[in-house]
């Protein structure tokens, strides 16, 4: 039996550090086996995943949504990973399949197919207007990205590891990261420690896989043996598009157009980008929605 996913999040050193642990190895798996991707691809959209899903889980109502937009140069064209704060999550990548050789050092080369551009985060609070933050891609390798989009638009330095990696049977055997963010009170002294102990660490899918606990992770990415838990839920990638929704973007692209297209192709289908369910409609129930 899998073991499920989890987001566990944490306070270190008397609430001075704020710490999110996740382990997201099925919903990894089943972006791959949903879209077919390519190992590379499946690595750029799991980072993404990943990062996305501890955002949500900073959001503060369960109707909080959040839309994470990585505007790609590179052949892998862009990538959308969308949630709520009880981590429902959904993503996909415009050209999933896409693939190409590794780096001379046998690693997966991310940066390759994303190769610049923009990351843009959309959180939809209940205000009237989403907030909306946006930076440049600064490595390509995607938490470089994050933690750069973390201090440039939210003004919070954090700490941003992300991986996923594959198994010799060529399954996701690990997708998993952390975000260290120090709070407003939190010492030199406290951070420097931190600092310290993550500038040793080459891979979190390799620290994950040799520890395989999640609450031991958290000590020894801080340091602390006192770390206190204070949350935990399970993510899950569940696509919550319905034939409701897409009737409203059938509605709102108007009468005239919506039967040109169906007479034109003699049909109406809509397939959903993030876990690829078609939705037909007949001529019939096109009119119906305008009556």
């Amino acid at each position: 039996m899998k073991q499920k996913d989890v987001l566990k999040k944490y306070l270190a050193y008397d609430n001075q550090v704020r710490v999110f642990v996740i382990d997201a190895t099925n919903m990894v798996s089943n972006f791959r086996d949903l879209h077919q991707a390519s190992n590379v691809v499946t690595a750029a959209v799991g980072r993404t995943l990943i990062a996305t899903t501890i955002m949500a889980d900073m959001l503060k109502n369960d109707s909080d949504r959040i839309t994470v937009q990585i505007k790609a140069n590179g052949p892998i064209g862009n990538i959308v990973v969308c949630g709520d704060n009880t981590l429902n999550m959904k993503a996909y990548a415009t050209n999933p399949q896409v693939d190409i050789a590794k780096k001379s050092n046998g690693k997966l080369d991310v940066s390759g197919i994303v190769c610049g551009g923009k990351l843009t985060v959309i959180k939809d609070i209940g205000l009237k207007e989403p907030y909306v933050g946006m930076c440049d891609l600064v490595s390509s390798e995607i938490a470089e990205d994050f933690a750069y989009y973390f201090a440039t638009s939210e003004q919070t330095p954090c700490a941003v590891f992300l991986g996923v990696n594959f198994s010799k049977e060529n399954i996701v055997q690990k997708a998993c990261g952390y975000i260290i963010e120090p709070l407003p009170d939190a010492s030199d002294e406290v951070i420097t420690k931190i600092e310290n102990i993550n500038l040793n660490i080459s891979s979190v899918t390799n620290l994950m896989l040799d520890i395989n606990n999640i609450d031991e992770v958290a000590k020894f990415i801080t340091g602390d043996e006192n770390i206190k838990c204070i949350e935990e839920k399970e993510p899950l990638l569940k696509c919550d598009c319905n034939k409701k929704r897409i009737e409203k973007t059938i509605i709102a692209l108007g009468k005239d157009d919506a039967l040109k297209i169906y007479d034109e192709n003699n049909k109406f289908e809509v397939c959903c980008h993030f876990c690829n369910k078609k939705y037909c409609f007949s001529r019939e129930e096109i009119e119906r929605l305008f009556i």
